[in-house]
């Protein structure tokens, strides 16, 4: 038996923390737009600015996963074609978060 309560819980997890970083990410890129390069480079490689992206991004990778993993088990009928839609939507989320923390790292440690 699976365990959909566990994913419902996290996908609800996610979306709460979702809300507040996409207010604080938003607000961020409206500044974006008066800031230099190098200015916008700096604003990444603050720690605090840099942990606070790395969370959203975090969370709302596993919160596409999530989605998109239930959009799956409701839409698609043949176990193969559903098994291979999961593990590739699985494979590009981790690689997806992978190279979005090896960015941010780089970013924030690197510059």
């Amino acid at each position: 038996m699976k365990n959909y309560s566990r994913k419902w819980i996290l996908q609800r997890i996610t979306a709460l923390i979702l809300i507040p970083l996409t207010f604080w990410f938003v607000f961020s890129c409206v500044s974006f737009s008066s800031m230099q390069y190098e200015q916008i480079v700096y604003f990444f490689s603050s720690f605090f600015n840099s942990i606070l992206f790395l969370i959203m991004i975090i969370s709302m990778f596993v919160h596409m996963k999530l989605g998109c993993e239930t959009i799956a088990e409701d839409y698609i009928s043949s176990i193969n074609i559903k098994t291979f839609t999961k593990l590739f939507i699985t494979i590009v989320s981790y690689v997806f978060i992978l190279i979005s923390i090896l960015s941010i790292l780089r970013i924030a440690l690197f510059l």
